[in-house]
């Protein structure tokens, strides 16, 4: 998916979820046309149903984007964040420009070896390389993101350009219209949404571009050392406190070593150090050649090669954006492609699960997919041990087992489960477990604390077996929150079949 693609499917998101009652958007408007909705481009036969249905997600979402944006012409400022163009040239014309005229010798002419600018220059370079390699070293989810640094700066920019744009409607949010609210609403959800979705996106073309400026800028100071020192005479020493020549030799020689070795220029000795000691008084030819060599080694090659990485990782990123089909929203438009050749047995222990019960029904379709053949097996009585798996061998399958949290947890249940999960790993396919835990008794009769001790009590037996217990029907927690957390609840946590 392009990122201008993800961009529409996230406003289509933004404005139907704030829009539950079809009162922008109807619902004839939400579904794509008759000619349409056999595939995209006519093609799902020969794609991957999770691909097919991708593409459709994208279809639908430029569809209704267009009819959006032309009953409501304010949602194109929705996409000014991707008709922004870097002006590349200008920003490395700056750069060079400003390296330049940066004269890191001064009207004097004189070089400090210890104190020469471009060496501060190097140790900041030296500084951004030991965190690049930290950010490679030290794994993603151990890092706290919302660390400041760039990726907030980044963050911060490209926000403020985006939900800057909201601030007019957003100002008068109390006396404007029913419509100009859902819009503020939507572009404020959309626009937060985007940012985190295309986050490393962003981050690594602002990379690239420091990268690129920084070469840029070591480039502009060395041409502008060369060229001035045509024209004004040059000379070097140095002085120090603590430091003595043979320290100041050890300094450079170990600073330099790779410049001398490609200029076949040897290093001064320690006698032609001690003899630089105090007024700057010797020819700098040698050391501005060292200088601009160590430069181009150690800062124009290796951010050039970083921005070139960076630029390459960028353009595969646009290319290729995830969609995050975990989320409810996209679970059930992808639906009608999901849960193709998936068996989904359901098996209340002692307790009672209607066919007819529509909301749990949905639950699963919405879960595993409108392809899942969802089949609800009669309850199993108290203390039986029986695995009650599927025996069709031939599809992979996920076990659902449902415990009715009014009842106490029990050594039974433990066991049930155990053979379970013997069971089905003795299948030797992708298959799955799945328990839930029905709070509808406890939420009937409104005893929040009954009903946390309860599942508490059912989640530690579920961990005493290796697994987790899924809370359903829960009145505490958000909705659709049980579809968002689902995919970490199964066991032993393959969902391959349910995509």
């Amino acid at each position: 998916m392009m990122f201008a693609q993800l961009a529409k499917v996230l406003l289509v998101q933004a404005c139907e979820e704030h829009d539950p009652d079809h009162k922008f958007i109807l619902r004839y408007e939400r579904e794509l046309p008759h000619h349409e909705r056999s595939g995209p481009k006519g093609n799902t036969a020969t794609k991957d149903p999770a691909c097919a249905g991708e593409a459709l997600v994208i279809e639908r979402a430029e569809h209704i984007s267009d009819r959006l944006i032309q009953k409501h012409p304010t949602l194109t400022s929705a996409f000014a964040i991707l008709r922004i163009k870097t002006p590349v040239t200008l920003l490395i014309g700056c750069a060079l420009v400003g390296g330049f005229l940066a004269d890191p010798i001064g009207p004097a002419g004189q070089i400090n070896l210890l104190n020469f600018p471009l060496l501060t220059l190097l140790i900041w370079n030296a500084v951004v390389y030991v965190g690049l390699l930290y950010n490679m070293i030290v794994p993603r989810p151990s890092r706290d993101r919302s660390q400041p640094g760039l990726p907030g700066l980044v963050e911060w920019i490209l926000g403020l350009g985006v939900k800057g744009r909201l601030s007019r409607l957003q100002s008068d949010r109390a006396q404007s219209s029913d419509e100009q609210q859902w819009i503020a609403m939507s572009l404020a959800t959309y626009t937060a949404r985007l940012l985190h979705s295309g986050r490393e996106l962003l981050i690594t073309h602002a990379r690239s571009l420091l990268h690129v400026a920084a070469a840029a800028l070591a480039i502009g100071v060395i041409a502008g050392l060369y060229l001035r020192g045509f024209s004004f005479l040059y000379k070097a020493g140095w002085d120090s406190t603590f430091v003595k020549a043979e320290g100041v030799h050890t300094f450079l020689s170990v600073l330099f070593a790779p410049a001398s070795w490609l200029l076949r220029t040897p290093m001064p000795g320690v006698e032609a150090i001690a003899d630089l000691q105090g007024a700057a008084r010797a020819n700098a030819a040698i050391w501005i050649h060292f200088w601009a060599m160590t430069t181009i080694l150690f800062i124009v090659l290796p951010r050039t090669l970083l921005a070139t990485a960076a630029w390459m990782r960028k353009a595969r990123l646009a290319a290729d954006v995830q969609l995050s089909s975990n989320e409810p929203y996209f679970r059930r438009l992808l639906n009608p492609y999901r849960g193709k050749g998936l068996l989904v047995e359901v098996l209340p222990y002692s307790h009672r699960v209607k066919e007819a019960d529509d909301r749990f029904l949905a639950f699963l379709s919405d879960a595993f997919g409108v392809l899942a053949d969802i089949h609800v097996g009669n309850s199993v009585q108290y203390g039986d041990r029986h695995s009650h798996v599927p025996a069709d061998s031939d599809r992979g399958f996920c076990v659902v087992v449902v415990f009715n949290v009014a009842q106490a947890p029990e050594e039974t249940h433990s066991e049930f489960l155990e053979e379970l999960k013997a069971t089905i790993r003795g299948r030797g396919r992708p298959n799955m477990l799945l328990v839930l835990l029905d709070c509808e008794a406890y939420a009937q009769i409104d005893h929040e604390k009954r009903l946390r001790e309860r599942c508490q009590a059912w989640t530690t037996l579920a961990k005493e077996c290796g697994l987790q217990a899924m809370k359903y029907r829960d009145p505490s927690g958000p909705p659709d929150g049980e579809l968002q957390a689902l995919p970490d609840y199964l066991w032993p946590g393959d969902f391959r079949g349910a995509q």
